[in-house]
């Protein structure tokens, strides 16, 4: 599998495309981890170097200034615990950089009073550049070449010594160390574009895992609905005899006809769903809230009959951009939801009510409302009630479908033993 390098592969997140599922949290968290963790080792490295100086300090270093080394050494050590406490995973990725001029000054230091012998502090250098390759893109360790050669230089001016022996170390020793950051910071960096590139190979399976999920379950929802009507239609057929009379065929027959119209409907109602929040095939025009609400009460009330109530809140000369036929049909399906399971001849309300960035449609009933923690269930695909209505269970699916079309949303409010409001809001 190849891999394309982006411009920089270590930032302060995973790609976008990572976020779903499960693998999110790990985009976000991981390199905040690794930022506290590259922190934390420049803590180590600074007081672990502060801590070194003090234990060596008795040892003897020709042209050493032992109580200025004490202090550099010390200075070391107090920077590394206040690096080690700092919220590292809260600051931008390049603030962790400004540990490197300090390291570089307190080397310069180091060498400035720490004796003749610049090879010892070389590899402080080494350390230094290993750690920028670690926590930096590339290109970083190059950039802070120029403070390198400036904290080794301008200590030979005050050291007893060849300067240009210091130089030509220097000459070997800045270059190297580049070399190594680099080289670091190279890999580092592949590293953690394969481990961006898993992320989203892990995520991209799991999304495919759970569509084969859905498909399984859709199919088998499908197939136990299609089942249902032609078991009773076979079944009505092979009981029929030939030498049955006109009344019992005439029965079978209106049997055989309202199955296949639940059949027939399934299929519509199918074919709505797979298309009905594609916002393309929407319709849309600037649509009166008044008007339309009364157009939708007309088509309901044969559905209803005088259980129908119109309420409207606030939206005299409203308007909203919507396709009206597919908001009419979501409206309808709650209205045939309510006469369906709604018990009693209570009446049914169809309100529609303006608010600030949005218009809110409802059909409230008073039959009894929802099963406690069943509302969202209801809007899944294939799920009826409990009144035995031989519905499809699509209804709901295809108002939650069509309000998503329009960049809205569908829910219900539940009042168990009371009734529920089911509601479709959409932005203005």
């Amino acid at each position: 599998m190849g891999l394309r390098p982006a411009p920089d592969a270590r930032t302060d997140g995973y790609p976008a495309g990572i976020g779903g599922g499960t693998a999110g949290p790990l985009a976000e968290d991981g390199p905040r981890r690794r930022q506290r963790l590259y922190g934390r080792l420049a803590a180590v490295f600074f007081a672990g170097s502060g801590a070194l100086g003090l234990v060596t300090l008795p040892l003897p270093a020709p042209g050493a200034n032992k109580a200025a080394m004490a202090v550099v050494c010390a200075a070391a050590l107090i920077v590394g615990v206040a690096i080690w406490f700092a919220p590292w995973e809260e600051w931008p990725r390049r603030a962790s950089l400004g540990v490197a001029p300090a390291a570089f000054a307190l080397v310069a230091l180091s060498n400035t009073f720490g004796g003749a012998d610049m090879h010892n502090y070389s590899l402080f250098f080494v350390v230094t550049f290993v750690w920028i390759g670690m926590s930096q893109p590339p290109r970083t360790s190059a950039a802070m070449a120029p403070l390198a050669v400036a904290a080794y230089i301008l200590p030979l001016f005050t050291m007893r010594g060849d300067f240009w022996a210091g130089l030509s170390s220097a000459a070997m020793s800045i270059p190297v160390c580049v070399l190594v950051g680099e080289g670091i910071a190279w890999g580092v960096g592949r590293h953690e574009q394969i481990e961006v590139a898993l992320h989203r190979e892990r995520d991209l399976a799991g999304q495919l895992r759970e569509l084969d999920e859905m498909k399984d379950a859709f199919l088998s929802a499908v197939s136990h609905e299609l089942r249902t009507p032609i078991t009773i239609c076979r079944g009505h057929l092979e009981v029929l005899e030939d030498e049955a009379g006109e009344s019992e065929v005439r029965a079978v027959k209106e049997t055989l006809v309202d199955e296949l119209a639940l059949m027939g409907r399934l299929v519509e109602d199918l074919a709505t769903l797979a298309q009905v929040d594609d916002r393309a095939l929407l319709r849309l025009e600037w649509v009166p809230v008044n008007c339309f609400l009364r157009g939708t009460a007309a088509k309901a009330e044969p559905i209803l009959g005088d259980r129908l109530r119109v309420e409207e809140c606030g939206t005299e000369g409203a308007t909203v951009r919507a396709d009206p036929q597919r908001l009419s049909q979501a409206l309808l399906n709650l209205v045939r939801n309510a006469a369906q399971h709604a018990a009693g001849d209570g009446p049914v309300q169809l309100r529609a009510t303006a608010e600030q960035t949005s218009l809110l449609f409802e059909v409230a009933d008073c039959g009894g409302g929802v099963p406690p923690g069943q509302e969202e269930k209801l809007f899944e695909p294939f799920t009826t009630g409990s009144s035995g209505s031989g519905g499809t269970g699509l209804g709901l699916a295809i108002v939650r479908g069509i309000a998503r079309a329009h960049a809205g949303e569908a829910g219900v409010g539940n009042r168990p033993g009371l009734g529920a409001t089911f509601w479709i809001r959409i932005p203005r």
